[in-house]
């Protein structure tokens, strides 16, 4: 049943009225679980809210949040809705030069910083901001006011103006803009997409259709950036039917986390399901004798079996023996894993549907906030994204395009009219730069992007994310780019997952070097060179890796290098190997 909200304070006085949930929002402390109430959350809502407007917090004024997920990020994000401003998430491990510019582009008056580390990150740029708001109490100066201090002012005005909160969250109308989200995108200036209450609120009343949570047996995990619209939007969802949701206390303790809070629903960046299937693979060749040949068996036949072939007496011995223990390494009681951002390998998602790990994969953009299809529950097909999300309409451009319309697509570009006519056409279609079709079943798959389509010096066009993706399954990569833009051949940059090294080196003789030799060894080319050989064998030959670098570290965020949700900047990591690339098209 669709509940009759329309905006996110109607979302919010929607679940004080319906749930009393007494760990609606928990989160990692001291090491123990903190949970916080419904009522706790909604009245710490209010308060901050009405703290915020003592400030001097208007409609439409833009606050900034750069803190880790968790219920403060959550309940500051209300509040600032609440009181009619517009959230402004943004990442603090970006470029320096882009930090600024969003700052300057989106006007902020107020910015929430959830750490010491995340206030001595932003500092540089609180002159051009005029209040700075702190979770921790030590932080509190003229210039920024501590959290504790703001739910005192809160609480003070809300005494003396009792009706003023509910009063000005009544005023929100669905047309109004509630948040300003900046994409990362991998190249030029970073666009403030402009999402409305209405946008959002659709999103989370057609998630509602597609996944039904029940408050009774349901709980999340949530571990994934909440400046990402995804995490963002999905969140909203748990809130909105009443499940508890837990933040993990880091993206390197996701697996412990999933161990202790056992939830049935979760949502993964394609990037975290390969670490988890690396770590699987790693544990097992860690093992010896017949318990490493049976788990061994069991992985291969996972990553190899058509996943909806009927299981066979040994597909079943397996469950028993290996993928049960694969499963309660998640938790063991998991029946949504819900995977976005990036595409997601189809031999890796048939990897987890074979071990008994419901993946559904989906697919969307910022400025569609954000799902346009996803595979649901009794409708999934493996190598599409789903079929479409409720209230969205797909048409194919006369160029493979995927054009979307609907009740998600974004108000605008924030301060670009041009760049928004370019993306928005005047029939409200908007060309999403991804290329795909929808077969005849209505399920949609993507087939490439069409700025990520490399034209080589020889005329012909190179797709790099598939040959990307099949270079990287195996136990040395964790991440490669394909080179072939402009140049006479394609090339590729491996970049090594170290964390697999241990495991991978007794398997090539190599137990004695040390990790740095162990990438510049010739074991560690040779391994690498199968792995290209066997792509190879399914590609057009100007498509086929003629040469490759194997690099000495990973990429990162913090560099650079990676966006905020884990794709590669191509440019800046083009740039920054600029010397090893030309070397491998040298005479």
């Amino acid at each position: 049943m669709t509940v009759a909200f329309t905006t996110l304070p109607g979302m919010l006085r929607h679940v004080g009225q319906s749930f009393k949930n007494p760990a609606a929002l928990v989160h990692r402390q001291d090491g123990t679980w903190v949970r916080i109430s419904t009522r706790e959350m909604f009245e710490t809502v209010r308060k901050i809210g009405t703290g915020l407007m003592e400030l001097g917090l208007r409609p439409g004024d833009k606050v900034g949040i750069v803190a880790d997920p968790s219920p403060f990020w959550m309940m500051l994000d209300l509040a600032v809705l609440g009181a009619g401003g517009i959230t402004v998430p943004m990442f603090s491990n970006i470029a320096p030069d882009n930090l600024q510019y969003e700052i300057k582009d989106s006007g902020l008056r107020f910015l929430f910083v959830g750490s010491e580390k995340q206030h001595q990150a932003m500092k540089p740029f609180f002159a051009s901001i005029e209040r700075i708001i702190a979770l921790p109490k030590s932080l509190e100066s003229e210039h920024c006011t501590s959290w504790d201090s703001l739910l005192e002012s809160g609480a003070r005005r809300l005494a003396i103006h009792p009706g003023e909160w509910d009063a000005g969250s009544e005023a929100v109308r669905e047309s109004d803009t509630a948040t300003l989200i900046y994409t990362s995108g991998s190249t030029g200036i970073p666009k403030g997409v402009e999402l409305t209450h209405r946008n959002l609120v659709t999103q989370i009343h057609g998630a509602a259709i597609r996944f039904p949570l029940d408050p009774q047996a349901d709980s999340a995990l949530s571990c994934l950036p909440l400046a990402h619209v995804f995490e963002r939007m999905v969140a909203y969802l748990y809130l909105s039917t009443g499940i508890s949701i837990y933040f993990a206390e880091d993206i390197k303790k996701v697996g412990e986390n999933l161990r202790e809070v056992r939830p049935t629903i979760v949502t993964f960046v394609p990037r975290l399901l390969e670490k988890i299937h690396a770590k699987f693979l790693a544990k097992a060749e860690m093992t010896s004798g017949f318990k490493r040949a049976l788990a061994l068996a069991a992985l291969r036949r996972a990553a190899e079996k058509p996943h909806d072939s009927p299981p066979t007496l040994k597909d079943k011995l397996f469950d028993v023996l290996v993928y049960h223990n694969l499963r309660e390494a998640l938790g063991g009681r998991l029946r949504l894993v819900i995977s976005g951002s990036a595409p997601l390998d189809p031999g890796l998602y048939s990897f987890f549907l074979n071990a008994g790990i419901p993946v559904y994969e989906g697919y969307g953009l910022t400025e569609t906030s954000p799902v346009l299809a996803v595979n649901y529950p009794g409708h999934r097909k493996v190598g599409t994204v789903g079929p479409l999300f409720p209230q969205v309409e797909i048409r194919i451009g006369d160029d493979g395009e995927i054009l979307a319309r609907g009740p998600g697509i974004m108000k605008g570009y924030h301060g670009k009219p041009e760049e928004t006519r370019q993306t928005i056409d005047s029939d409200g279609w908007l060309h999403t730069g991804d290329l795909g079709h929808l077969d005849n079943e209505g399920y949609l798959k993507i087939t490439g992007r069409k700025k990520e389509l490399f034209k080589t010096a020889n005329g012909k066009y190179v797709a790099p994310v598939p040959i990307e993706q099949a270079l990287t399954g195996n136990k040395l990569t964790d991440m490669s780019l394909v080179i072939a833009e402009g140049r006479p051949f394609t090339t590729a940059l491996f970049f090594p997952d170290v964390e697999n090294l241990k495991a991978l080196k007794p398997d090539l003789g190599c137990e004695a070097m040390d990790d740095a030799a162990f990438l510049r060894s010739e074991q560690a080319r040779a391994y690498l060179q199968g792995i290209v050989d066997e792509v190879n064998t399914k590609l057009n030959h100007w498509e086929k890796v003629q040469k490759f670098i194997l690099a000495e570290r990973t990429l990162s965020i913090d560099a650079g290098e990676l966006t905020p949700t884990m794709k590669i900047r191509r440019h800046v990591v083009e740039e920054k190997f600029r010397k090893e690339i030309n070397s491998l098209y040298a005479a």
